[in-house]
């Protein structure tokens, strides 16, 4: 006999986790913890969810992502692939003016659908890139279930790429600059698991900005620095809101909501691209100068949790959809 107790793995039907595609699945996957589990079985790299459901022409793409790559378009369908996803994929590109990379989530992929993935990422432009991935649902006795990515179709090159993509990261190592980043987030990291009880670790990013989600997918907070530029900054930004529909419904509580965070705000329409952002900037604050990052770390806090005081509750009650409106009194209509 083993030493090691041993059980049976059993498949449990992915409905009994998610009775509804869009209203369970689609808002779970969003999350940042379990959009992680699947970026990691496709070699995606510091992918963020930017929006779910987000208005594609007449249609709505269930989720859209971004990492370092570019653009990430996520299908999602509980079910056996059929002709009508496969459309509204290649519908949801027609409506983008950028590459991407895009994932069919479903629990069967039938071979046409197989072949007709291959044969995009046989006949497309290297820039884009086409997955087949299938849902799969596991349970060991009575522990909670786990999901699991098989990953039917994907460009042929694509293991080939990602090494390539690692060994050319290693190769160029970090700029002077990337370098700052990293440190001051991996300070800032420690700062904030000792003075913020909200705040869950988080491996530090070597951009100019680090993320933190805020309860709902499409915004996040995030802490600015710029060498360049020798400022730092902290911002409310939403990847993908066209009509402004949040914007419009949040500046028309401007005066209560900066009063409660407590500082003036720039708040940036930014009207001809799909996002927006409301963003505190301070000069004179070299993000290289360590001796002034205790300064900068009392800041980010202070600044956040009054971004979340502020932001979040208002933020949860958004209405995003057609035809909504701010009224006088600042409330959503």
């Amino acid at each position: 006999m083993p030493d090691l107790p041993l059980s049976q793995i059993t498949r449990v039907d992915v409905r009994k986790a998610w009775p509804h595609e869009a209203h369970d699945f689609t808002r779970w996957l969003a999350e940042d913890e379990n959009f992680q589990t699947l970026a990691d079985a496709l070699h995606f790299f510091e992918a963020e969810v930017e929006a779910t459901e987000a208005a594609v022409g007449d249609f709505s793409a269930d989720i859209i992502a971004r990492d370092r790559e570019g653009l990430i378009l996520i299908e999602n369908q509980l079910a056996q692939t059929d002709h009508t996803h496969l459309g509204q994929i290649l519908t949801y590109l027609a409506g983008f003016d950028e590459p991407a990379r895009v994932v069919w989530i479903s629990t069967k992929v039938r071979e046409e659908h197989r072949a007709a993935i291959d044969w995009l990422n046989a006949h497309t432009p290297t820039d884009f890139a086409f997955f087949a991935v299938e849902l799969e649902l596991f349970q060991i006795d009575s522990c909670p279930a786990a999901p699991h990515y098989y990953v039917v179709a994907k460009p042929n090159e694509w293991s080939r790429h990602v090494s390539a993509r690692g060994r050319r990261l290693a190769a160029e190592g970090l700029t002077p600059a990337s370098k700052v980043y990293k440190a001051l987030w991996g300070e800032l990291n420690a700062y904030l698991l000792e003075h913020d009880t909200a705040h869950r670790d988080k491996v530090p990013t070597t951009a100019m900005w680090w993320s933190f989600s805020i309860g709902r997918a499409g915004f996040n907070l995030a802490t600015l620095a710029s060498v360049q530029d020798s400022r730092i900054a902290f911002e409310l930004y939403c990847g993908n809101d066209p009509e402004k529909r949040g914007f419009d419904q949040l500046y028309a509580q401007k005066d209560a909501i900066e009063a409660e965070v407590g500082q003036s705000l720039s708040w940036e329409r930014i009207d001809n691209k799909t996002a927006w952002r409301v963003i505190i900037r301070r000069p004179d604050c070299p993000p290289d100068k360590e001796d002034r990052w205790p300064e900068y770390f009392t800041w980010y806090l202070e600044t956040m949790q009054g971004y979340r005081r502020a932001f979040q509750p208002r933020i949860a009650k958004l209405d995003l959809s057609a035809g909504s409106r701010a009224d006088d009194d600042g409330e959503p209509a």
